[in-house]
Formats: C-alpha cells, structure tokens, sequence
C-alpha cells in the first residue's frame, strides 16, 4: 500500500516554532507536573537515566519483516528530530524530554517512578439520537497553565474523511517495557493504513506495542464503532458497542477490572504504594477511586439515555457539575491532592446537521465554565 508520508521538514519547522515560542510548556511543565504529583522524589534523580534511554530508543529500530508498514517512518521520525534539533539549539538532554520522559518514566525512571496522577477526559459515541450521530468529549486537565482554544476546526469532519476517533490518557505509574521501545508514532500512522473501524482495529493490534496509556475510540461511516483500552503497552483490549450502538471510553481506567488488564493496572497501583511507603488511604487511591467512579457515571448515563437518545439529556450528563454530571470543577477528593482536575473544554460533534457545539472555560484566572455553548458549523 502506498502512503504519503508527511514532510519531515515541514513537521519539524512546526514543531520549532512551537517549541521556540513556548519553551517552558514543552521541557520543564511536564517535569513539573511529575513533581508536582510525586513530591517526595528527587528532581535530579529522576532525570538521571533520561537522556541514555532516549539514546538507546532512538537505536531500537522495529524489525521490517514484523512491522514493513514501519520503515518510512523510522527515517521520518529520524530526519524530523535531526532537523527540531538544529532549528531549536536544544541539547540531548532538551531531546529526551521532548519525546522520552514519559515513556522512560513508565518503564524505568527511579525506582520506575510514577507520571502524574492526572484523571483525563470522556467519550462517547452516540450513533442514533433526536440530532442523529453525537461524539462528545469533556477535556479534563489541571487548569495551571490553561488556555483558551481557538475556533476547533480540526474536529470539523473532511469530506473524504472515512474513520473518526478520539482518545482519553489512561497512564499507569509503571508499566513493564515492552520489545520495542522505538517512538514510532502509531497515532499518525493508523489512519493512513485502515479507513474504517475494523482496518483501524487490525492495524493498532498489530502495533501494540508501540503505544499504550490511552484509550481510543474509533467509528466510521457505516457507524460501526470500537473501544480499545489501553493503560499498558502490552495488553490490547477492545470493547463493542451496546445493543443501542452507543460507545465510550473514560480516563485512567479499565472499565473491566477483572480483565487481564484490568488486574495488571491494579497490581501496578499496589506496588507503587509498596515501593514508596504510601498509605492505603491516601491521595493515590482516591484518585483511582474516582476515576472508577467516573467511568461508572458514564456507563449508567449512557444506558439510560434510552431510544433514540435524547441529545439534551446526553449534554447535561457531559455538562451539569459532578456529581450530578461528569464535568469537573477542581474539587479536592483528598487533602494531599496535588492536582486539580477540571472540565476545560467539552464539545459535541453533530454529524447529520454539520454543527459543533463547545463548552470552553475562560482564561486564568477566572477560568469560568460557561452557561451555553458557542456553536460552529461546516
């Protein structure tokens, strides 16, 4: 199958630009938003395998007989770093927390210490309501560094546009390494190689492992539709619609726990507890409390939509503040909490009446959830 590639070198002036203009957001928020959630680590012990892991990934080439599909895109991830670099002046080290940090923090770091404990984003697919096709998301974040998007024209549908997807974080504190460990960026290569729900699906089985702390969830135009859940780098599992077609994924959670996965998530919880002497009762567990919490919320609104879905009782569920609904306000759930977690943005995508409407908070540090959304068409 031929593929057209995107041009390395346009990527990587993309790329430079936004690192050059924002260089804090790209190589030291991230540090410190892992400090921030484990502050009982040391900075500089963290970071100190960092840059020899990155080395030895960028080495890690995937063999072509497993992966042919991933040979163009080896020297396209090469020439777009080889170029970042120069445009930007930064160091091997800038390097390795551009694209390494969390990768070698989930499967090495010190003592394999944990990313940030950070409860991210819903998704739901809707195939049949009163407005006919709804995908809707909340994007949930700590607000410290938010700000305002601009008109969302990335989410309008193409016209040659076949498959449809979107993604939550769901990160484990530690994960073991898989057998390949080079960034292969799966996200961008999938679409490319399947146009449809079950191309997608083969397609990211395949790749497994390759990518992980995320769920995803893909529908096409025949409104067939998939799950996959996907907290580790070496569990793939995939979840079908309901008997109504409707599908979801939530944050940092398996909606299984007695899967394999499932329990692989929950035996990496405890023995984060263990390595670090962390009570039981503490931060770390409420928050695994609540993202579970979360995702019973949206299975129980979801089923209770009934026939066609009601897209105004869907709105409130994604909108209305927790408890009542899934949109998030910055509350504490324990007292050594961290992070806040709110609802930034939530959208909804209306397939057959090419309209989009969006919930967006306002800039810091007022950071207000507004009352009605703004609406964009296509």
């Amino acid at each position: 199958m031929n593929v057209r590639l995107p041009n390395a070198l346009e990527t990587a002036q993309r790329e430079a630009a936004a690192v050059n203009a924002h260089r804090d957001e790209y190589l030291a928020w991230p540090l410190d938003r892992i400090i921030a959630d484990s502050p009982f680590v040391e900075r500089a012990r963290l970071v100190a395998g960092l840059e020899a892991f990155h080395r030895e990934r960028m080495a890690r080439i995937p063999p072509a007989s497993r992966y042919p599909e991933a040979v163009p895109w080896v020297d396209y991830v090469i020439r777009v770093d080889r170029e970042l670099q120069r445009l930007t002046g930064m160091s091997g080290l800038d390097m390795a927390l551009y694209r390494s940090l969390h990768a070698y923090v989930l499967f090495r770091g010190f003592y394999r210490l944990a990313p940030p404990s950070v409860e991210k984003c819903r998704v739901a697919y809707v195939p049949d309501s009163d407005h006919g096709q709804i995908h809707i998301k909340n994007v949930d974040d700590p607000n410290t560094y938010w700000k305002p998007e601009a008109r969302p024209a990335w989410l309008f549908p193409q016209p040659e546009q076949t498959l449809f997807s979107d993604g939550v974080g769901n990160g484990l504190h530690m994960d073991d390494e898989p057998a390949e460990i080079f960034p292969l960026p799966v996200m961008q290569m999938y679409p490319l190689y399947s146009g449809d729900v079950p191309g997608a699906v083969g397609f990211l089985r395949r790749y497994s492992p390759f990518w992980g702390r995320a769920n995803l969830l893909l529908h096409d135009r025949q409104k067939r539709a998939a799950a996959i859940e996907k907290c580790s780098f070496n569990f793939f599992e995939v979840f079908e619609p309901g008997p109504d077609g409707a599908i979801h994924i939530s944050g940092m959670t398996c909606r299984d726990p007695n899967s394999p996965q499932g329990r692989f998530q929950r035996a990496q919880r405890e023995k984060y507890l263990r390595l670090f002497g962390l009570p039981p009762d503490g931060p770390d567990s409420a928050f695994w409390a609540i993202c579970r919490q979360c995702e019973e919320k949206l299975a129980g609104g979801l089923c209770a939509l009934g026939r066609p879905a009601q897209l105004e009782s869907l709105l409130q569920l994604f909108t209305r503040p927790w408890p009542a609904g899934l949109n998030k306000t910055g509350q504490r759930i324990h007292k050594d909490q961290g992070l806040l977690g709110y609802t930034l943005i939530s959208y909804a995508i209306l397939y057959d009446e090419k309209r989009l409407l969006r919930w967006q908070r306002s800039a810091l540090p007022e950071c207000r959830y507004p009352d009605s959304p703004e609406e964009f068409s296509w």
